[in-house]
């Protein structure tokens, strides 16, 4: 089954678009709900993504607005940010996490990682990988906190070792970020040597015909996706319908039932 999952940006207050990684504010809860109708938008995906954008450590700030948004929210919600113990890791998953998110923890951290795999369970823990395209079109990956970012080839890393505690993999597209231009699916021949885990990919999508057509491709598990500019109004509606159409198999609700599916 495959999955359509919805990103949001926030850092405890605010949340955020961001655009190769630059970030922009684009209000709080409050405002998300009077302009974004965010939890309908919620309802037309498979999970919801939380990226502490904020970047330091875990707060009981933070939990308690990640709490108040589980509250509305009903399906699956993955953290990740600001990660550094596993007490960190207790407080997400009593605020409403059901799996957590590292990137620089597979390298800087790997006990962390297999502690929490440890713990909760390999399905609880996803590995992040983002990459980019060097001007000689190698690839490379992009990690680091705190200000302090650390740019490796692909071809240097450990991969199997960074990733043999992680359930589930996202290879996000540092390039294709923000910029609604589709995700580069040629750039996943790059990553075979990680066939083994189910892949999540994201960055560029901006239409419905991204996520579906990405959805196709048989390496793929399921989209992330953080561009709410897109997809506000009926675009992931018409992207599951999309997809769904295509002959992806997808979760079926009522809402995506034959007397809908011609709705407007």
């Amino acid at each position: 089954m495959k999955r359509i999952i919805l990103g949001l940006l926030f850092d405890g207050n605010d949340f955020y678009l961001s655009r190769n990684f630059r970030l922009q504010r684009l209000g709080d809860m409050s405002w998300l709900r009077t302009n974004f109708q965010i939890f309908d938008l919620a309802s037309q995906v498979d999970e919801i993504a939380v990226f502490h954008v904020a970047r330091t450590e875990v707060s009981p700030d933070f939990s308690r607005s990640l709490a108040e948004l589980a509250e509305g929210l009903f399906v699956p919600i993955s953290v990740g940010g600001g990660i550094r113990s596993l007490e960190d890791a207790d407080s997400l998953f009593r605020a409403g996490a059901d799996r957590l998110m590292f990137s620089n923890c597979l390298v800087a951290n790997p006990r962390l990682v297999n502690q929490i795999a440890d713990k909760y369970g390999r399905q609880a823990v996803i590995g992040v990988i983002n990459f980019f395209h060097s001007q000689n079109d190698e690839i490379l990956v992009r990690r680091g906190s705190a200000g302090k970012i650390v740019t490796e080839k692909l071809d240097d890393l450990p991969l199997t070792q960074m990733t043999a505690a992680v359930g589930e993999l996202v290879l996000q597209s540092v390039d294709r970020d923000g910029s609604g231009q589709g995700f580069p699916v040629t750039s996943l021949s790059r990553f075979m040597e990680l066939d083994s885990w189910p892949w999540i990919v994201a960055g560029g999508f901006g239409s419905f015909e991204h996520v579906s057509q990405v959805l196709m491709d048989t390496r793929v598990q399921a989209v992330l996706t953080s561009n709410l500019l897109a997809f506000v109004g009926d675009g992931l509606m018409r992207a599951r319908r999309s997809a769904l159409d295509l002959g992806v198999t997808l979760a079926k609700w009522e809402l995506f039932s034959e007397d809908t599916t011609d709705a407007p």
